[in-house]
């Protein structure tokens, strides 16, 4: 039976060592790399893809901390992204040019306010009464009913001539006695005049707070502060 076991072993030990003949050469080269397919590959993309940054706004330009409105894009004269309300949010250029005409018909009216409210108290001295009022609020009461439905009524008389539905310059309604448009608009006039009336505005608004809360006239209350 010997001649039976003999080739069954040898075979045997000629499997065992190539089987750690392989085993060896294996563990030199390395484990054998796995070709990803397609699908792995997309995994594995999406794994390792960069979060995209959201695009940041775009800042005021007068105020540099805050997100600029997205209803003014620079169309309009001295748009330095100006507006915490959202007045302009959702805004057609056609509505934008409507509220540019009412800020300059407001600061305009400011303008003269605020020179009435000065001018009333400097020339009270000189006049008769009952125009010689020094405190504003008390002098608007002592105007005449007449006069104050002249003044009304001037008003009533530009508001209906400015209206026009042609394509204008907004604030442009043809009154320049001085001729200071007669060679056009000037740029610089049109920034000066848009920010006088609004520093007139808030003035007048500050100057008519005053005269309230002191119930003295405005000039007085002023210069009272210089006065030990």
């Amino acid at each position: 039976w010997h001649w039976l076991i003999a080739p069954i072993i040898g075979t045997m030990l000629r499997t065992m060592l190539l089987s750690a003949l392989c085993a060896s050469a294996l563990a030199f080269n390395g484990p054998a790399v796995r070709t990803p397919t397609s699908s792995s590959v997309s995994m594995m993309a999406k794994k390792k893809a960069a979060p995209k940054k959201a695009a940041e706004p775009e800042l005021s330009k007068c105020i540099p901390f805050v997100a600029k409105p997205e209803g003014l894009n620079g169309e309009l004269l001295l748009d330095i992204g100006f507006d915490p309300a959202g007045f302009t949010n959702k805004q057609s250029y056609e509505q934008l040019v409507r509220l540019r005409e009412v800020e300059l018909k407001h600061g305009r009216v400011s303008m003269l306010a605020v020179v009435g409210l000065i001018g009333q108290e400097l020339i009270c001295p000189y006049q008769q009464a009952p125009f010689d009022v020094a405190n504003q609020f008390d002098a608007f009461g002592a105007a005449p009913a007449l006069g104050l439905i002249q003044i009304l009524g001037a008003c009533g008389y530009i508001e209906l001539n400015a209206k026009s539905d042609a394509p204008r310059i907004p604030g442009d309604i043809g009154f320049d006695p001085f001729g200071l448009s007669k060679n056009g608009i000037k740029e610089d006039f049109a920034i000066a005049e848009i920010k006088h009336g609004r520093l007139a505005m808030i003035g007048f608004a500050g100057m008519v707070a005053q005269i309230a809360v002191t119930g003295k006239p405005l000039l007085q209350t002023t210069f009272d502060v210089f006065t030990p």
